[in-house]
């Protein structure tokens, strides 16, 4: 009997302890980068980057009352802070003409044609959040790049090239 207390007793202070050690440490999400064509997703082609307006920048499109929403009207804007080089933020994307899909973002360097994901999650997710501030859908993300520089942002909605987004990321 006491050795059945015995076991008892210790497979409790091991399920107590177990649930007490504390959780690592938050690591910093780094933004994916394409080491190759075949890291991107299927669907991009290389005349999706031929085809970028590199003259066409992100401008003020709306407004929460407190945030601008930066983008390119009647398509894809974000309320968030100016993206630094391998600095995380987070962004509320903002759709318009959509109301839900599988969205996939590819960030395309201007001077080095290095592409990456901006999702710190990788190229794809999917989106339906509610209306807001004008908008059809909204999902929020966190994002980042690797480099300071202009890039352009390919915003993919099922599969389709649907925007891009051009805009300067600063140094850290």
């Amino acid at each position: 009997m006491k050795t059945k207390s015995a076991l008892i007793t210790l497979s409790c202070c091991l399920f107590i302890t177990t649930g007490c050690i504390p959780d690592k440490e938050k690591e910093v999400v780094k933004p994916v980068a394409a080491e190759n064509e075949t890291d991107l997703p299927g669907f991009v082609k290389e005349a999706d980057f031929e085809g970028i307006d590199w003259d066409k920048t992100v401008t003020k499109i709306g407004s929460n009352g407190t945030s601008d929403i930066l983008g390119n009207p009647n398509k894809v804007g974000y309320i968030g802070p100016a993206l630094q080089a391998d600095h995380p933020e987070k962004w509320l994307w903002h759709f318009f003409g959509e109301t839900e899909g599988k969205l996939a973002v590819v960030a395309y360097h201007h001077e080095t044609s290095e592409k990456a994901s901006v999702l710190t999650t990788g190229y794809t997710t999917t989106f339906s959040g509610g209306a807001l501030y004008g908008a059809d859908a909204t999902m929020p993300s966190n994002v980042s790049l690797p480099k300071a520089g202009k890039w352009a942002l390919l915003v993919y909605i099922d599969e389709v090239l649907f925007d891009a987004l051009v805009l300067e990321v600063g140094e850290k």
